[in-house]
């Protein structure tokens, strides 16, 4: 009888889990495109005011944030210093497939990779632009992946814990 109550309380204990890290994805997202605006924002002034090399203005656009945006963000500045042939746009591709724990979707991997291509080939005023463009479209993602993130983060929480509940009661 013990072993049931404990593989029963496992059961459950498994589907929550299972559960809870869906959902995991579904808040995780919205506040990484958050972190990356944060990031362009300061790179943004970085290019604009201080006109520093792009490798270092990368790294230090990730003040005050920590996490996945800020080990891509100096992934990328590491590749452009230490190989002086690629392109932005080819260290931001890499850079995002060096960072694993990035949930971000297709939509925002196209426009980094967007951004990344006109980044340093444009003057100030260009980029400045290209910038406010990138920023608006974030936000635009960052608002939908927020209505999502409502919908769906308690859905997954109550499906795992209930779906464990289920096979509980179909095991016994």
């Amino acid at each position: 009888m013990w072993l049931k109550i404990l593989g029963s309380l496992m059961v459950v204990t498994a589907g929550a889990c299972i559960g809870f890290s869906l959902a995991a994805h579904y808040t995780e997202r919205p506040r990484q495109i958050r972190q990356i605006i944060s990031c362009l924002t300061a790179l943004k002034s970085h290019i604009n005011y201080t006109a520093i090399p792009l490798p270092e203005a990368l790294s230090l656009c990730t003040g005050g944030i920590t996490g996945p945006v800020t080990e891509m963000f100096h992934n990328m500045a590491t590749l452009l210093s230490n190989n002086g042939r690629l392109t932005p746009q080819e260290a931001m591709s890499q850079a995002l497939r060096q960072t694993k724990k990035l949930v971000l979707n297709k939509p925002e991997r196209e426009i980094l990779a967007v951004f990344s291509a006109n980044l340093g080939g444009m003057n100030r005023e260009e980029q400045h632009k290209s910038l406010d463009m990138v920023h608006e479209q974030l936000s635009r993602i960052q608002y939908d992946a927020e209505k999502l993130c409502e919908q769906n983060v308690r859905m997954y929480r109550y499906l795992g814990v209930c779906g464990g509940l289920a096979v509980v009661i179909v095991l016994f």
